[in-house]
């Protein structure tokens, strides 16, 4: 009987993704701390590192925490023709400057043909599945006005670059009590030390205006980081 369910629930999940429903609810906003990816040994980081979170990303994600995935004619076709990467530069002319300062690429945000790329691959990702996915500057420019308004997400509180790590729930509980919500704390790891990488924040889904009601995030943790105890570095900024 548990394994029927189970292939009833599959099969549910299938016939929605390729019906074209899009039943998330809510968004994520991933902030990114460009030092520590640009720590990783696999980084190709040029130098003069943003100092400074940036945009990762706005995505549309399911009640579960998981994140909706990309838009597939075939396998998930969560909205009817949405419009293509290569065609969403001419729409986003009026907010380029909002997306250099607040949403480049992290490797070398003075390339611009980077930059580009970067957005178009967003889009691809999660711009197509989201509430917009014929107009590509409302959802860039949804997630600016989120980003530009939680950009610091520790500004204010005890937690700092250094280091020495933190404890994570130590990180977690500065961002629920500056917010009054749990973020998602996301890590890599160099060299046997876990890094924070990520600040996401969780907000309900809205269809009308932007996302902008902050709610916990359903899952705490992700990548290297996956428990409180977990010890992290919140690395400081790196040496041109």
């Amino acid at each position: 009987m548990h394994r029927l369910f189970l292939v009833a629930a599959v099969l549910a999940t299938v016939s929605w993704l390729v019906a074209g429903e899009t039943n998330f609810v809510t968004y994520k906003l991933s902030l990114r701390w460009p030092p520590a990816h640009c720590d990783a040994p696999s980084s190709e980081c040029k130098p003069k590192v943003l100092n400074t979170f940036t945009i990762q990303g706005l995505w549309p994600q399911f009640a579960d925490g998981e994140v909706v995935p990309p838009y597939d004619p075939d396998t998930n076709r969560c909205t009817k023709d949405p419009l293509k990467p290569d065609q969403i530069l001419p729409q986003m002319r009026s907010i380029m400057e909002d997306l250099r300062k607040y949403w480049p690429n992290y490797e070398d945000y003075q390339d611009e043909t980077m930059n580009e790329n970067f957005w178009k691959h967003a889009w691809q990702l999660h711009g197509m599945c989201s509430d917009y996915p014929d107009n590509p500057l409302n959802y860039f420019k949804h997630a600016i006005f989120l980003g530009v308004k939680y950009i610091d997400p520790f500004k204010g509180t005890r937690i700092i670059p250094r280091f020495a790590p933190y404890m994570a729930k130590d990180i977690s509980d500065a961002i629920k009590e500056k917010l009054g919500v749990y973020p998602q704390i996301a890590c890599n790891e160099v060299g046997g030390t876990v890094q924070l990488t990520e600040v996401r924040l969780c907000f309900r889904r809205g269809r009308e205006n932007s996302p902008s009601i902050l709610q916990d995030c359903p899952k705490r943790y992700a990548y290297k980081c996956s428990a409180d105890t977990d010890e992290i570095k919140f690395v400081p900024h790196l040496l041109d």
